[in-house]
């Protein structure tokens, strides 16, 4: 699982939850299990493009802009 931290218009993180998150912007994305780290740096990439899911539901689109610390 990746998890997103979503930004508002200046790169803040939005903390609060009762703030909506703009329909164009950026998250700083997370693989929460360490395990997957190698399986998701051997796949991930400037330009990937994939979908945020809720259950088998797609709510959004997102594309990789940059890539830090992924191991």
């Amino acid at each position: 699982m990746i998890w997103p931290e979503f930004e508002d218009e200046n790169g803040n993180l939005i903390l609060d939850k009762s703030v909506p998150v703009n329909r164009i912007g950026t998250a700083r994305m997370w693989i929460i299990n360490k395990d997957y780290i190698d399986y998701h740096k051997n796949k991930i990439k400037v330009g990937t493009k994939g979908y945020f899911k809720e259950g088998s539901h797609s709510t959004g689109e997102c594309e990789v802009i940059e890539l830090l610390n992924i191991g």
